[in-house]
């Protein structure tokens, strides 16, 4: 490799590469636009092929830059892994990674993810995890407070300049204590007797309240009118077993309840109700190695709940 070729060009190129703009490279960097242009010709000059084209619109790269940028970007991550990997053994300061998870989320994958997240992990990782419904999350995040949502896909004006990627999708279910009157009733003859108890329902500013709608009335039966509307699963878990109280929630909110015979399913899921949950993130935000770890430790860890073609993909 020539011996011009300095850590500084691969630097400056990978970011002209991702800011597609001098001004904001130079930003980047803390130096001045002058200096990225000068680093970038240099660059060239060793390289000697053209792998940035300068116009008006910006910068961009050339079929060869493209090439380039392939292998300096792979490059550039196995030096940050090896470097992390060394920091790691000092006393290097802790990193802070802020994620927000549907309740769902953070009670049925978060832990197991923790646990095996730190026993992977080489340096001190300080996360700051918050809990909220799926409008929330996306504020937080195109607010930048937080770095990484697990949460159900948005609506499109939501999903503007964000990166999805499908965890698993889990239907809503209708749920009663064990022993509920409701559930002595034939199975044809429940949901039309679901007005006369109290009804849990989330808020009409959350996601899934007109999923929830759109149920019902796709089965033609009106919403009961005796209301409890929130967004506390705490509080679900808790009043449903001691009430006659009826729930549609999220399947993950409850699984462990039924699995335990604590409540009961009081009509069989809807597939229109199944709406996919993923890691979100800006695309205009770089990933750090703990992002990466994480988000790799919990895509294996819902592989199952996958379609094995998309798993495959």
């Amino acid at each position: 490799m020539d011996r011009r070729l300095k850590f500084r060009h691969i630097q400056c190129f990978l970011e002209a590469a991702k800011s597609h703009h001098l001004t904001e490279v130079a930003r980047s960097l803390n130096v001045t636009q002058a200096a990225v242009s000068k680093t970038l010709t240099e660059l060239e000059t060793i390289m000697g092929m053209q792998l940035i084209l300068r116009d008006r619109s910006g910068l961009s790269l050339t079929p060869k830059g493209e090439v380039f940028y392939h292998y300096a970007a792979a490059g550039m991550e196995s030096f940050e892994k090896g470097y992390e990997g060394l920091v790691g053994l000092s006393d290097a300061p802790s990193i802070e990674l802020r994620i927000g998870v549907l309740p769902t989320v953070a009670a049925r994958f978060m832990p197991q993810a923790m646990n095996t997240f730190f026993a992977q992990a080489t340096q001190p990782v300080n996360f700051a995890l918050q809990t909220g419904y799926n409008r929330h999350l996306f504020d937080l995040l195109h607010g930048g407070k937080i770095d990484l949502a697990i949460a159900r896909i948005g609506v499109p004006e939501m999903m503007h300049e964000l990166d999805f990627i499908h965890l698993y999708a889990e239907p809503m279910v209708l749920v009663a204590r064990a022993g509920h009157p409701i559930l002595a009733l034939p199975a044809a003859s429940r949901m039309r007797a679901v007005k006369d108890y109290p009804f849990l329902l989330a808020p009409k500013d959350t996601r899934i309240r007109p999923i929830i709608e759109q149920s019902f009335a796709t089965l033609n039966i009106p919403l009961p009118s005796t209301l409890i509307e929130t967004v506390s699963n705490t509080f679900g878990r808790s009043y449903l077993p001691k009430s006659d109280g009826l729930w549609m929630i999220s399947y993950g909110v409850v699984g462990d309840l039924i699995e335990a015979g604590v409540l009961a399913l009081v009509a069989e899921p809807l597939d229109s109700t199944r709406e996919p949950v993923g890691l979100v993130r800006r695309l205009d935000q770089e990933m750090p190695i703990a992002m990466r770890q994480l988000m790799s430790i919990l895509l294996a860890q819902t592989r199952e709940l996958r379609p094995l073609t998309d798993s495959a993909n």
